[in-house]
């Protein structure tokens, strides 16, 4: 009966030791006073956030773009090594934390579990046997209970220590913790303990008339077993916490290597497009000499209109105010190939604001290359032609010379001539026409693109083509117009 009584009395205090020692796992053990742990989840959080807002934002333009890339890659590289920063971080936290907690918890109240629980089940039978040997560390909480029968300045030192440990964060109230049971002092006082108790159980067991057992012992064994039983409930939380934070580094490992993968994307189709706008720029270059030839073909053009007008006498001048209107017109077509020019630089413009489809292009710059190229073949043989031409009228002029009634002949044939040169004249003013109204077609499709530019370009270049035989046609017959009053003197 008094062993009953004193057993319910200890029972009735062990609620009030509970709530005043169970403390320290509610602040060690919940993630959610981890300052440290919310700090780096948070700003990983917000880094997440950060990254995808700069990775989904989108320009106007594919310049627009790359700069936005040049300027956001940095940051991007920035926040790449924060998360592995914060991943290696909460690693080597994961293993401090996981390394204490199986170190200087699980196994050491795993070990005395069952023997404590059978004490409270089992009166009677809860003391171990003779032959029982005690395990090496205990668990947190012993040594306070355990020093509170020695002295109680022990027990106040110890509360005031764990009240200072308590406002600091998870890594240090661990490792202060693990340092203060680490000490060989404490344990090898808290084994005496143990033994003692366990021996004098023993006795108590081996004699069935021996006094009752101590109230006090009996509490401790009490109070032993309710915090083993919280000890174990909080390591189950901790390590379902740790579970969790380990699934969440997991998942941040990976989105670390996926914003890794979508970097080195982003650098190799910003190269790609480097090489395009290069061999754009490079292919502008062929364009812009090809224009300065055809300048140049102009000024050669020009320079042979005006030896022509010095070689004409009084007698041709009403050719002469055909080829001075013919002058003017070629004036104003130089005029407009000025202006395209311009335009021809407006397009440029164009084309650099355009540079994301121009690898859709390529194909057909390379086609209208070989085109200009066959053009240019064309026109060369076309001049050898007219070299030969040449060379021939040079031989008939020679024939004139000898035969006199063969030269009144092509005098009549020159007259006929002249009336087709006027007709040429006049068919040379449509055509001067229908090129005005092709340039303006043209300047409503310049707008629309590079591929109008391309043929406006091939029609000048034929107009100009024609134009040249024309003149030659005229050239020839002014010649002969000029040599028929020298042979008739």
């Amino acid at each position: 009966m008094a062993f009953n009584s004193a057993r319910s009395s200890k029972s009735m205090r062990r609620l009030g030791s509970k709530k005043s020692h169970s403390w320290w796992w509610d602040s060690h053990i919940s993630p959610k006073n981890s300052k440290w742990l919310q700090e780096n989840l948070e700003k990983m959080d917000q880094n997440i956030k950060r990254m995808l807002t700069l990775i989904e934002d989108d320009g106007d333009s594919f310049a627009k773009k790359a700069e936005m890339y040049y300027q956001k890659r940095p940051e991007l590289i920035n926040l790449v090594e924060d998360f592995y920063r914060m991943y290696r971080s909460l690693a080597e936290r994961y293993d401090n934390v996981t390394g204490e907690l199986r170190k200087n918890i699980p196994s050491d109240l795993q070990s005395q579990g069952s023997g404590i629980s059978g004490a409270g089940s089992e009166p009677t039978s809860s003391l171990p046997s003779p032959h029982h040997k005690p395990g090496g560390l205990r668990p947190a909480g012993f040594e306070y209970f355990l020093g509170s029968s020695g002295s109680g300045s022990v027990a106040g030192d110890e509360s005031s220590t764990l009240d200072s440990e308590s406002e600091s964060d998870d890594a240090s109230s661990i490792n202060n913790y693990s340092t203060t049971l680490g000490h060989d002092d404490d344990h090898a006082g808290l084994q005496k303990k143990i033994t003692d108790l366990e021996n004098e159980r023993v006795h108590d067991n081996a004699d069935p008339e021996a006094e009752v057992v101590d109230p006090v012992e009996l509490k401790k064994i009490e109070t032993l077993e309710d915090e083993l039983r919280i000890a174990k409930d909080k390591l189950h939380g901790s390590e379902e916490e740790i579970k969790s934070l380990r699934n969440e580094l997991k998942n941040n490992e990976c989105l670390t290597k996926q914003l890794q993968k979508d970097v080195s994307i982003l650098t190799a189709k910003l190269d790609k497009e480097k090489r395009e706008v290069s061999k754009l720029h490079d292919r502008i270059t062929r364009y812009k000499t090809n224009l300065s030839e055809r300048d140049q073909e102009i000024r050669g053009l020009k320079e042979s209109m005006s030896n022509a007008n010095k070689a004409l006498s009084e007698e041709n001048s009403q050719i002469q105010e055909d080829i001075t209107k013919l002058l003017k017109e070629r004036a104003y077509l130089a005029d407009n190939v000025k202006e395209m020019d311009v335009r021809c630089q407006f397009l440029e413009e164009e084309l650099k604001r355009a540079l994301a489809g121009k690898s859709e292009m390529e194909a057909s710059f390379v086609f209208d290359i070989e085109q200009l190229k066959t053009t240019i073949n064309e026109k060369d043989d076309l001049v050898e032609e007219l070299k030969l031409k040449n060379n021939e009228l040079n031989d008939s002029i020679d024939e004139m010379k000898e035969h006199l009634h063969e030269l009144h002949m092509e005098h009549v044939q020159l007259i006929m001539e002249t009336d087709s040169a006027h007709k040429l004249l006049e068919e040379m003013k449509s055509t001067v026409k229908e090129m005005e109204t092709e340039i303006q077609r043209q300047q409503e499709i310049i707008e629309e693109g590079a591929e109008e530019k391309r043929e406006a370009i091939r029609q000048l270049c034929f107009s100009l083509e024609h134009y040249r035989n024309g003149y030659h046609r005229l050239r020839q017959a002014v010649m002969g117009n000029k040599r028929l009053p020298v042979m008739v003197s």
